[in-house]
């Protein structure tokens, strides 16, 4: 939606507000109001080629692309709430997502994506972890990493957020908890694009290698998939989203995107990809259009339908 002088006009936003704590998602699951029974959610479990249409089914690239993309997806839960976020979106009357909760401790879920993979060696001369076991331990690790995550900004607003926010990797199903990371600075942000780059720190090895060869296979396999399924990309309009509604363990959803809008170099899209407030944040796989470098996070849905934050062409 937009006003007469074409300002983009947002809906509602998807991050999912736990005033009572994590013991309120259960209440959030069961009385959704958006997706009641929440059909169209796939758990990655039960996801594979299968549950693409028939032209994917031939060999494992698209199915194998989104499971990465999926080994790649956070969870992202931040427990405080910043004393700058404005009163309303810009250039418009529409309210800021918790701006009334603004300086208060309450937590807000989200997803994200990892970025990128920077590792650290005692070599490297580069300090130590900055992660919160490293921060109060007397032998901090000199051997670290950091990951950067997309999300909407609204999710992560500044670095008072972002310091405590914590990414869960790997909470695949109930049996899979996950491992977390810590927040520690936004890299950068942009406020009508609603999307939030910010770093987070950890000295576990083993999951920041891990993650640093799913960022690197991710990325061969975007490349792949276009050149291979080039001829189906303004026919199938093919959408993917993995995300963690109402702070549940991972699920796909499948749709179309089904208009844009473009304002210079900037660019979001609409789709029918079944969302859940949870999902904000979550990055938007579009065949062709959402590969990389580029990502656009989900942001919210209006009446046209959900749509991401708007970011570079």
């Amino acid at each position: 939606m937009t006003n007469e002088s074409g300002v983009f006009l947002p809906g509602n936003h998807e991050a999912e507000m736990c005033y009572g704590g994590e013991a309120d998602l259960h209440k959030h699951v069961t009385g959704c109001k958006k997706n009641p029974g929440h059909e169209g959610f796939i758990p990655l479990k039960d996801f594979n080629a299968s549950c693409l249409r028939s032209h994917y089914h031939d060999d494992d690239l698209m199915s194998e692309t989104i499971k990465t993309l999926a080994a790649l997806t956070v969870q992202v839960k931040t427990k405080f709430t910043s004393l700058k976020r404005p009163e309303f979106y810009p250039g418009t009357q529409v309210p800021y997502p918790c701006y009334k909760d603004r300086g208060s401790y309450v937590m807000r879920l989200g997803t994200g994506r990892v970025e990128s993979v920077s590792k650290y060696t005692e070599s490297d001369e580069s300090g130590t972890c900055r992660c919160a076991k490293c921060q109060v331990s007397a032998t901090p690790s000199k051997a670290w990493g950091k990951v950067e995550v997309m999300t909407a900004r609204h999710v992560v607003f500044d670095a008072s957020e972002a310091r405590q926010t914590r990414c869960v990797v790997g909470f695949d199903d109930n049996k899979s908890p996950g491992v977390s990371l810590d927040g520690w600075e936004v890299r950068r942000a942009n406020i009508e694009g609603d999307w939030c780059k910010f770093t987070c720190v950890s000295c576990d090895l083993e999951m920041v290698n891990k993650l640093d060869k799913m960022w690197r296979r991710f990325k061969d396999l975007c490349r792949e998939v276009k050149d291979k399924y080039r001829r189906f990309v303004d026919v199938d309009k093919l959408t993917v989203i993995v995300s963690h509604p109402h702070g549940c363990p991972k699920q796909v959803s499948v749709g179309q995107w089904t208009h844009k809008h473009e304002r210079g170099d900037w660019i979001r899209y609409w789709y029918t990809t079944c969302t859940c407030p949870g999902s904000s944040g979550a990055s938007v796989y579009m065949l062709g259009y959402g590969g990389l470098p580029y990502s656009k996070p989900h942001s919210g849905s209006n009446s046209k339908g959900n749509y991401s934050g708007e970011y570079y062409c």
